[in-house]
């Protein structure tokens, strides 16, 4: 199968966010193709410029499929082709109000030929039945424990201190990096690092991961979070917000803990998770779940094996 990937193209530091290739990259080892177009330009208008040329790509290529990831970038495909359109929506698209919000709905009823959400709390949000339920997949070949001293060495961190990873890019509101300071600083316990790990490439995350005593996530809202799903793969020590599916994919998992947004309790959960001293079970979690990567994209071909169906079986009998 054909298959083109439409992607914001906006971002400051990848050419291709991480989790698209990932997903592209495991669809290909099914022997599906695929190709990219990112999406360039800001604001509303800035995006609907791009369906003129969009739609000139798409047919060059002569695609079976667009899956378009964002809610703007699967607006712009419906509006540039005929070709069936699935479109994956990310933890901010379903937090749109008002205007925004009826759009989304709009698309999703009548437009797309699938949406596919990343966890059963994005699904209630939207009130669509009709949607998907599926999570990034982790690359466990990529994401896996390493020796943490060797990771250490490798970084050029102290071997004596206890460090926390903060995995994301701080500037971004909804990351909610102000929480993580303030609960550091709450600690009780001494010789403390809170590390900021970003912009750092998606092939070196996994040594950060191993190289930590736990990694600290206070984001306001998620979907699936994919370095919650990595550092669980890593069997890292995770302190998260309940945001998303993270209470789901983390039950059961000892050294993992749910905090509330509460400095307080965020730092009484680091103390926790660094007195644990050692690896989680996570990735055995992960992988009773079915989140590895060779899982996710049999489920992402299934749909799109349901979506040519169904608009092959439309075009014959006129629906």
């Amino acid at each position: 199968m054909k298959v083109l990937f439409v992607f914001s193209g906006n971002s400051s530091y990848f050419e291709i966010s991480p989790f698209i290739k990932a997903q592209a990259e495991s669809l290909t080892k099914f022997g599906h193709r695929i190709d990219y177009y990112p999406v360039k330009g800001k604001g509303l208008w800035g995006y609907l410029s791009n369906i003129t040329k969009l739609s000139k790509f798409i047919k060059k290529g002569d695609y079976e499929m667009v899956h378009s990831h964002y809610s703007f970038c699967g607006i712009v495909s419906a509006l540039a082709t005929k070709k069936p359109v699935v479109c994956s929506l990310m933890g901010s698209d379903v937090k749109k109000s008002g205007l925004w919000r009826f759009i989304i709905k709009y698309f999703v009823i009548h437009k797309w030929g699938k949406t596919i959400v990343k966890s059963l709390e994005m699904k209630k949000e939207l009130g669509i039945e009709e949607v998907e339920v599926i999570p990034n997949g982790v690359d466990l070949e990529l994401f896996k424990p390493l020796d943490k001293n060797a990771c250490r060495i490798k970084l050029g961190w102290k071997q004596d201190s206890k460090i926390v990873i903060f995995v994301a890019d701080p500037m971004r509101p909804e990351k909610n990096f102000s929480l993580a300071k303030k609960a550091t600083e709450n600690l009780n316990t001494q010789n403390v690092e809170l590390k900021v790990v970003y912009p750092v490439p998606h092939k070196d995350i996994p040594l950060y991961l191993n190289a930590a005593d736990l990694i600290l996530s206070t984001s306001l809202w998620e979907g699936s979070p994919n370095i919650i799903k990595e550092a669980m793969a890593c069997n890292c020590p995770i302190v998260s917000t309940n945001v998303g599916d993270v209470k789901w994919l983390l039950d059961g998992v000892e050294g993992c803990f749910i905090t509330t947004k509460d400095p307080k309790d965020v730092a009484d959960k680091i103390e926790k998770a660094l007195n644990f001293r050692g690896k989680t079970m996570g990735r055995e979690k992960l992988i009773s779940l079915g989140l590895d990567s060779e899982h996710i994209a049999k489920k992402i071909i299934q749909v799109y094996e349901e979506v040519i169906y169904n608009t092959s079986k439309e075009k014959v009998y006129g629906l």
